[in-house]
């Protein structure tokens, strides 16, 4: 996604805490690390109002977290993950964050998950990769790849588990475009944001910010650049104002 895009990466996997304004996370025992997808989905999604909101596929719960911090006091966020390891370390993440008591990890799969209440809005950097080259351990690759959650599984169970007027946000590489797409009608669900995410002025977009609703309702498309001669852009900042101490 480019330079800049890549050494962000980079930096926050070489890290075992990463610090934002009004949290830090831990994230050397998750199967995802912080990383600017997390970090884009998580202010990015639409969540004003929210009352009950579900984190899928948490990894280290910094969507969770970013979430607690945009919602008010009396909403509550889940987190699920496959990965045991993940969960112990997002649920200690959350206990020394200032919403502690709003925040939950729990060890699961989206496909068999079911709460009492249904959730006013999903949001996850879900798995993705569709190619068959692998990442090289198996907690990585359940966190990156779609063999063990699908699109179609994904988009299936957020249309069960949300609200009459709830909505997924999700963030995916470009080319997953007609895939997720096809998804998302089959389950019945209505686009309602898009934001396709270029990492240099200038170039392809690399990323797309989608939010589906179960509601019909018009479509809103923008475009998010990262950089722009070597700068952060002061659209990016004003995403990320909140949550970047650098921003």
């Amino acid at each position: 996604m480019g330079i800049a895009y890549c050494v962000l990466c980079i930096f926050y996997n070489l890290c075992t805490m990463f610090r934002f304004k009004r949290f830090s996370v831990e994230h050397d025992n998750s199967s995802m690390k912080v990383g600017t997808d997390a970090v884009l989905i998580g202010a990015w999604a639409d969540i004003g109002g929210a009352i009950h909101v579900l984190d899928v596929g948490t990894g280290c719960g910094v969507i969770a977290l970013m979430a607690a911090q945009r919602t008010s006091d009396d909403s509550h966020i889940d987190a699920i993950d496959i990965d045991a390891a993940s969960v112990v370390q997002a649920n200690n993440n959350f206990a020394s964050s200032p919403w502690a008591a709003r925040l939950n990890a729990y060890r699961a799969d989206i496909n068999d998950y079911s709460r009492p209440h249904p959730y006013d809005v999903i949001v996850t950097n879900p798995p993705f990769y569709q190619e068959d080259v692998m990442p090289p351990t198996v907690v990585r690759a359940a966190a990156r790849h779609t063999h063990l959650l699908s699109f179609d599984q994904l988009m299936l169970s957020a249309s069960r588990l949300l609200s009459a007027s709830g909505s997924i946000a999700l963030i995916t590489p470009t080319q997953a475009r007609d895939a997720v797409t096809a998804a998302a009608t089959f389950a019945g669900l209505h686009l309602w944001r898009f934001t396709a995410v270029h990492s240099v002025d200038g170039t392809v977009a690399k990323r797309l910010l989608w939010q589906w609703s179960k509601q019909p309702c018009p479509t809103c498309r923008d475009t998010l650049i990262l950089t722009d001669g070597g700068e952060y852009t002061a659209q990016y900042r004003t995403l990320c104002h909140d949550f970047y101490l650098k921003f």
